[in-house]
C-alpha cells in the first residue's frame, strides 16, 4: 500500500532529537538530578541530568574522574568525600548547566554542601525507613513524596511548598529515584567506551 499527499511523510525514518534540539526558548519546568559514584581504579565520577516533568531528558553533563592522592586523603580526613562530591563535582556540574530548574535532587547527603555554593534549591531524597529502622533526624525543611523523604540542611532557605507540586507531577510519570540509575549507567557507559590508556585523571586542587 502506498501513501499519497502529506501522509507520505510519515514513512520517513524517525530519529531521536538531540538534547540541544530539545531546548526551547521558553524553558519548561524541570528538575535536576546530581549524583556521583566511586571507582576503585579511577576515583570519583559525577553526573547531572535535567528532566522535564514527564521524565524526559533535557540536559546531561558528566565529569572526568577525580582521584585524590594519599596526602590529600590524610589532610582532608573525614571531610574528603563531602568536599569532592559537593565542592568539586557538584559545583562544576551545576555551573555547566544552561537550563533553569525548579530544584536539584541528590541521593547522596554529602552533596547537600551545594546549598552553600549554588542559588538552586538543593535537596536530598531517600527511601522512607522501614518499620524496624528510623530515619536520621534533620533540622532542615522536609516533605514526603510517595515512598520517599525529601529534605535539606538547616542552612536551606527553601520551603517544602515551593517544590512539592513539581515533584509530585514528576512522580506521577517516573519513580523519582530512577533518574540516578540513568546517570550511573551513562557514566559507566562513557567509561566503557573510553580508552583507559588515554583516560585523563584529575586530582584535587593542591592541598599538600
Amino acid at each position: 500500500m502506498r501513501f499519497s499527499g502529506r501522509l507520505a511523510g510519515l514513512a520517513r525514518p524517525l530519529r531521536f532529537p538531540t538534547l540541544e534540539e530539545l531546548k526551547v526558548s521558553k524553558p519548561l519546568p524541570a528538575i535536576g538530578f546530581v549524583t556521583a559514584l566511586e571507582d576503585e581504579n579511577h576515583g570519583y565520577f559525577g553526573g547531572y541530568l535535567v528532566l522535564s516533568l514527564l521524565g524526559r531528558p533535557l540536559e546531561f553533563h558528566c565529569t572526568t574522574p577525580v582521584q585524590p592522592n594519599q596526602a590529600q586523603r590524610i589532610l582532608y580526613g573525614p571531610t574528603l568525600r563531602a568536599y569532592v562530591l559537593a565542592d568539586l563535582i557538584g559545583q562544576t556540574l551545576l555551573a555547566k548547566s544552561q537550563l533553569p530548574v525548579q530544584a536539584v535532587l541528590t541521593d547522596q547527603r554529602e552533596m547537600l554542601g551545594l546549598t552553600l555554593l549554588s542559588d538552586d534549591i538543593v535537596a536530598c531524597i531517600e527511601s522512607m525507613p522501614t518499620v524496624d529502622s528510623e530515619a536520621e533526624p534533620t533540622d532542615g525543611p522536609s516533605l514526603m513524596l510517595t515512598n520517599y523523604r525529601v529534605f535539606g540542611t538547616p542552612s536551606c532557605l527553601w520551603h517544602p511548598e515551593a517544590i512539592q507540586d513539581v515533584l509530585q507531577s514528576l512522580a506521577s510519570h517516573v519513580d523519582v529515584m530512577e533518574p540516578f540509575e540513568r546517570i550511573r549507567a551513562a557514566i559507566r557507559e562513557a567509561q566503557r567506551i573510553t580508552d583507559p590508556a588515554t583516560d585523563s585523571q584529575h586530582g584535587l586542587a593542591d592541598a599538600a
